[in-house]
């Protein structure tokens, strides 16, 4: 893989920091990554990170030198400054979450390094929600949150997508298909499964989707909530949506109008 060093070179001194860079926004597919990168560093298995703070209302996903990193122009991205080699560019939170696994978390605390079957269903979990509940709620954000006309049609199709998806989920947590009740997705432990899927899943109600109706799922959502790691998270590299929406409930809806409009403009970028 190459990257054009003069044009990276366009963004911001912060790249050429050693070790893990990571360029993100507070949003869900960012999340998945820092509450990797934080479980890691409380562990001690890396001496920290840099962020890189990525404005979506100044398009910066979509200049020349972030597309270095990510051609698709989307969040998250990394650059690992390796040391001893080139500097290697992951992008796809999934892909940066099996990297970051596989290069910092050698004895495979949050994944199955020893286990191929338990890894290959861990993969299918990943994939499950990479593919599904990711672009399905994205989906259902646009439509109940963002668009500029409210199309009862895309609102309702997305929301009711979303909500198939989360009782895969709490089909899986309950224990319906094969009787044994779960609080992680995979291999009775938290995982780089169960991190890919709960920033999704907490952020419910930005869809107009309630998690009432999925107790294992509400519960595990809660379980992960409470980690340290997590809420060290959920600040980074701002403090979260969910978080502010909880102090100031009437905040949603000035959210909403002003990420429309970037949103909007970033669709013709």
């Amino acid at each position: 893989m190459s990257m054009n060093t003069e044009i990276l070179a366009q963004g911001p001194k912060e790249l050429n920091n050693p070790g893990l860079v990571l360029l993100l926004a507070q949003t869900p597919n960012a999340g998945k990554v820092t509450y990797l990168t934080e479980e890691l560093k409380a562990l001690g298995k890396i001496p920290g990170y840099t962020v890189v703070p990525i404005s979506f209302s100044k398009n910066e996903q979509k200049t020349p030198w972030f597309e270095q990193l990510n051609p698709n122009g989307r969040m998250p991205a990394l650059l690992d400054n390796r040391e001893s080699k080139s500097p290697i560019r992951v992008f796809e939170s999934m892909s940066i979450l099996l990297y970051i696994a596989k290069t910092c978390d050698t004895d495979g605390a949050f994944w199955f390094k020893d286990d191929e079957d338990l890894q290959t269903e861990l993969v299918s979990w990943l994939a499950f929600t990479h593919g599904g509940t990711g672009p399905m709620q994205g989906q259902a954000n646009h439509f109940f949150r963002y668009a500029p006309e409210k199309i009862p049609y895309g609102i309702k199709r997305y929301q009711d997508e979303t909500r198939r998806l989360y009782s895969v989920y709490e089909a899986h947590l309950s224990g319906k298909h094969d009787g044994q009740k779960k609080e992680w997705l995979v291999g009775g432990r938290y995982t780089i499964a169960d991190m890919n899927a709960q920033p999704w899943v907490r952020m419910a109600f930005w869809a107009g989707v309630e998690l009432d109706e999925f107790p294992n799922v509400s519960a595990w959502v809660e379980r992960i909530e409470q980690r340290p790691a997590t809420q060290a998270a959920l600040k980074i590299p701002e403090q979260d949506k969910l978080s502010q929406l909880k102090a100031d409930p009437e905040a949603a809806e000035r959210m909403a109008q002003q990420a429309s409009k970037w949103i909007m403009e970033g669709q013709n970028k």
